[in-house]
């Protein structure tokens, strides 16, 4: 049996360590409902179960949080996930999870981007051509993971919105 030695919470996340040497990273949630605490007795077979699941949970949860100001592609998340010492396969799984719930969309999050990064430039250029805003921010879109087509649609509404609002203007 490995029995459980701390369990260190930190903001949302936990560190669960064991005497055997070993510890995993997970949700605080995930610690309430596996009823994990200090002491506590574990068959070894299901520590992996344990550290397999918190390993999902966690990188659901961090997803989430990266997610709540969406102003991050798919490609950042995931890369941000890995730096965090997530396994890709979790890091596929939680931005898989995201995306299906509709609560990660890249071309969203790109025209978003597109519309500030727009106001910047026009604040420092008010004589910006569609071509110069164009190819600028399309190669800083695709330096931050976002696709061609999320990228190039983002870009031409940020900037059809901004016509249309000179012409509401003009009237």
């Amino acid at each position: 049996m490995t029995a459980v030695i701390s369990v260190r919470p930190s903001g949302g996340v936990s560190t669960v360590a064991f005497d055997d040497g070993t510890s995993f990273r997970c949700t605080r949630a995930f610690v309430q409902q596996s009823n994990l605490s200090r002491g506590q007795q574990i068959d070894p077979v299901f520590v992996e179960r344990l550290r397999r699941s918190a390993s999902v949970d966690l990188a659901i949860h961090q997803a989430e949080r990266l997610n709540r100001r969406g102003r991050y592609s798919r490609s950042e998340i995931a890369q941000r996930l890995r730096q965090q010492g997530i396994e890709s396969s979790d890091v596929s799984r939680a931005v898989d999870v995201l995306r299906d719930r509709g609560e990660l969309n890249d071309q969203s999050v790109a025209l978003g981007i597109a519309r500030r990064s727009l106001a910047r430039a026009l604040s420092r250029d008010p004589d910006l051509t569609w071509s110069g805003f164009r190819d600028r921010h399309a190669r800083r879109l695709a330096m931050r993971g976002f696709g061609a087509a999320d990228s190039s649609a983002a870009l031409r509404q940020a900037w059809l919105e901004r016509e249309s609002s000179e012409v509401a203007l003009d009237h």
